[in-house]
């Protein structure tokens, strides 16, 4: 071995060796309240994401994040507890069914985690409820993967919060950036017209609801089959809306700005919400056109100010960070979201509970209390019980409102968790901007 190799791998095991002995510390004073020997020591997890189709790339930052939190569990913890990693395909709903019966019947997963995309993660979940094994969404907001069903602990945000989240900023910090009184504004909501969409729509139609401003224009759209917008954009433009709500995934949201450049639609600002507007492949597309487009999301290690976590979330941040650059990965917003998630199911729920039931996970998940500060993402976990609505749904994890800016993401809202001041408020004219947008 080189000295240059011998001396990363030294480097390597002093930092896992701190990492244990830090989490060994936080046992000794209390903070992982569980039983020094849990009841469960292995698992095999099947992880389902989309690795084909239109939303593999990514999916593969989510799928990434689990694979090296499991990685990281299997040489760290202090339970005793052995995690075998099983994955499936689910390109689309059809495809997250039919990957819950694979892990299931033929890998013999015990718990499945996912999913990327609601419409998937609304199909898959019951599918797996249907055969009892428990489900780990990771990154899929829909309001209604964890109302409808009794299997889901849900460790990112739901729709609800986040339609809520992002109408509420249109209507009162953007608008008073805009210089325009809350009842004089003008919005328009556009979104895919899946479970993905409608629930994040749903939920912002009812904070403007609750307001004086006016809804413009109301249009929905199928995400898997729409290959042209212009129809909904020439409406848009007729109405000059204030702000445009969008809610997209990557391939939707890219189209909708390339035909907007194409035709000469102007819309002075614009919040994205879901997947789509938080994408390092969405700024690709739109270049230096990306700047001062907002996106409504639950925080991440890339918005946040790092130094201000607890020295437990700074060295599992590093270790995330090293692994990733370590196998040319990159570190995106499903990265974070699905590794944190992955690590507190495995690492405050999993030694908890008395077995790998539904009903056990579940009562172990409502034990669990992390603060924001404890957790690389910036906003902590504490989930629902079962019996009560909406169980399994973690109610810490709170949005925050986004600006690309020079093609990074910087949370600009609230103010006090604002890293940044806001830029291009409102938004250049396409005749002021002169990139193309590409595919």
């Amino acid at each position: 071995m080189s000295r240059r190799n011998s001396t990363a791998s030294t480097r390597r095991q002093f930092r896992v060796a701190t990492l244990v002995l830090t989490l060994a510390a936080s046992l000794m004073v209390g903070q992982l309240a569980m039983a020094a020997e849990p009841a469960v020591t292995s698992l095999r997890l099947g992880a389902l994401f989309p690795q084909s189709g239109d939303l593999a790339f990514g999916a593969a930052d989510a799928l990434q994040g689990v694979q090296i939190a499991v990685e990281l569990f299997n040489e760290t913890n202090e339970h005793g507890i052995t995690v075998e990693l099983v994955t499936a395909d689910a390109p689309n709903p059809a495809g997250g069914a039919a990957g819950v019966r694979q892990l299931v019947t033929a890998n013999r997963a015990d718990v499945i985690i996912g999913t990327y995309a609601s419409a998937i993660a609304s199909a898959a979940a019951p599918a797996a409820e249907r055969l009892g094994i428990p489900y780990v969404e990771s990154t899929a907001f829909a309001e209604g993967i964890t109302r409808n069903t009794g299997n889901v602990i849900r460790t990112t945000i739901s729709s609800g919060a986040l339609g809520a989240a992002a109408m509420d900023f249109v209507l009162t910090g953007l608008a008073e950036r805009l210089e325009v009184a809350e009842a004089d504004m003008r919005v328009a909501l556009v979104y895919t017209d899946d479970e993905f969409g409608v629930s994040i729509a749903d939920a912002a139609l009812a904070r403007l609801n609750e307001s004086p401003a006016t809804l413009v224009l109301q249009e929905s759209y199928p995400a898997a089959t729409t290959r042209d917008l212009s129809s909904v954009l020439l409406r848009l433009g007729q109405t000059e809306p204030h702000a445009v709500v969008h809610i997209a995934q990557v391939p939707d949201a890219t189209l909708l700005w390339r035909q907007a450049q194409q035709l000469d639609v102007y819309m002075p600002a614009v919040v994205g919400a879901g997947g789509g507007y938080g994408q390092a492949q969405f700024a690709a597309a739109l270049g230096p056109n990306v700047n001062g487009i907002f996106n409504v999301v639950p925080p991440t290690s890339g918005s946040i100010n790092t130094e201000a976590l607890s020295p437990e979330a700074q060295e599992l941040l590093r270790e995330l960070r090293e692994r990733v650059a370590e196998r040319g990965w990159n570190q995106g917003n499903y990265t974070d979201w699905a590794f944190m998630g992955a690590w507190v199911f495995l690492d405050e729920i999993l030694p908890r509970a008395n077995s790998l039931s539904v009903d056990d996970l579940m009562a172990a998940a409502a034990e669990v209390e992390v603060d924001a500060l404890d957790s690389i993402t910036g906003f902590g976990f504490e989930f629902i019980p079962a019996g009560e609505p909406n169980s399994g749904q973690n109610l810490r994890a709170i949005p925050v409102v986004q600006q690309w800016q020079e093609g990074t993401l910087d949370v600009v809202y609230p103010e006090e968790l604002a890293v940044s001041e806001f830029i291009n408020v409102p938004l250049p004219t396409w005749g002021e901007r002169t990139e193309q947008i590409g595919d």
